[in-house]
């Protein structure tokens, strides 16, 4: 090398990731009487992935995101099951993706809920969207590039929550999601997760 020559290392790209919500966007809500209202499902035999979400999920693995579940369970919290239902619904679901051949680089769930009756699942509960913490952890802990990353939920929650972090946002439409949406302005909404996808993939 020259005397006065300088060479330089390419800057390394960092990832970039797609976040995603699961009620909702991933499964469908179920209908709970006793509480007259629509959420996660508390039993393996009631958990049902949306139409088309497997699929979907394929082909934006094969786009090289980080796919990062982020989800709200504040169920337990709110004394309507058991810890151990919600951990044996998440089990079903990661063993779906499994048998489908498709990895999360980590899912994020949040257990607590301002109204809650058990106690240690009130107050502060940093992870409970729209909080970004999850999101701003992973991108730390994985080298990923925010502004260049995905929040996909079906609620308003999910909306504030990927714009606080610097995120692009996608909202699904969720017919049960009722006043929990609608209120913020995502960059797109669409019908279903294959529609999100689509968008990230031609954006």
């Amino acid at each position: 090398m020259g005397r006065g020559e300088v060479t330089t290392t390419p800057a390394t790209k960092r990832d970039w990731a797609a976040f995603l919500d699961r009620d909702g966007v991933i499964n469908s809500d179920v209908y709970d009487p006793d509480y007259d209202e629509w959420g996660s499902p508390h039993r393996v035999e009631d958990f049902q992935l949306r139409d088309g979400v497997l699929e979907a999920l394929k082909t934006l693995q094969g786009l090289g995101p980080r796919m990062i579940l982020v989800s709200n369970q504040p169920s337990y919290a709110k004394g309507k099951t058991s810890l151990e239902n919600i951990h044996a619904v998440a089990a079903h679901f990661e063993s779906l993706l499994e048998n489908a051949g498709i990895q999360f680089t980590e899912f994020c769930y949040a257990y607590g809920h301002p109204n809650a009756v058990v106690p240690g699942y009130g107050p502060p509960h940093i992870g409970r969207k729209p909080s970004p913490y999850f999101l701003q952890r992973a991108a730390r802990e994985n080298d990923i590039e925010l502004t260049a990353s995905w929040m996909v939920g079906d609620r308003d929650s999910d909306i504030l929550c990927g714009r606080s972090a610097g995120t692009r946002t996608i909202q699904v439409e969720n017919p049960h999601a009722g006043a929990k949406s609608g209120h913020e302005n995502p960059d797109f909404i669409v019908a279903n997760l294959s529609q999100a996808v689509e968008i990230i993939r031609t954006s």
